[in-house]
């Protein structure tokens, strides 16, 4: 079974309407929930999503992204992989060995456990996956 990694931007999409991917985002989202594929996000990425969301649209839209979440994972959509320490650990590296780039430490941690977990394709409009060599979808 093929696995996609869903990152913040892709969560920012699907839930906000003023967002210029939002169609295409809430489109392709919907489309993954309906296909065989195994979607998984971290919590560092949902960390950064209900922040983002809290600060630009207010608590009634982060309590639905958190119950949309939920329900995706308790219906086995949507599995969360945690960021331990070693994750971290390995997230510091990569922020340390691409300095020269704008990498957030959310995004190396992402970075960390695309790795780990051998998942080669993440729903995404953010280019530091792809400069990363991940397929960027959609």
């Amino acid at each position: 079974m093929n696995t996609i990694f869903v990152d913040t931007s892709a969560w920012i999409a699907v839930m906000d309407v003023r967002e210029g991917n939002h169609s295409r985002a809430k489109e392709f989202y919907l489309e993954l929930l309906k296909s065989r594929m195994r979607i998984v996000t971290s919590n560092y990425v949902l960390a950064e999503s209900y922040t983002r969301i809290r600060y630009d649209k207010g608590y009634r839209e982060t309590l639905a992204f958190h119950t949309m979440v939920a329900n995706a994972e308790k219906l086995g959509h949507l599995k969360i992989l945690w960021v331990d320490h070693a994750v971290a650990d390995a997230a510091w590296e990569i922020l340390e060995k691409y300095s020269n780039q704008t990498f957030s430490f959310t995004d190396c941690t992402s970075f960390a456990l695309l790795r780990e977990n051998k998942v080669d394709e993440v729903f995404a409009f953010d280019d530091d996956f792809r400069w990363m060599g991940f397929a960027v979808r959609p």
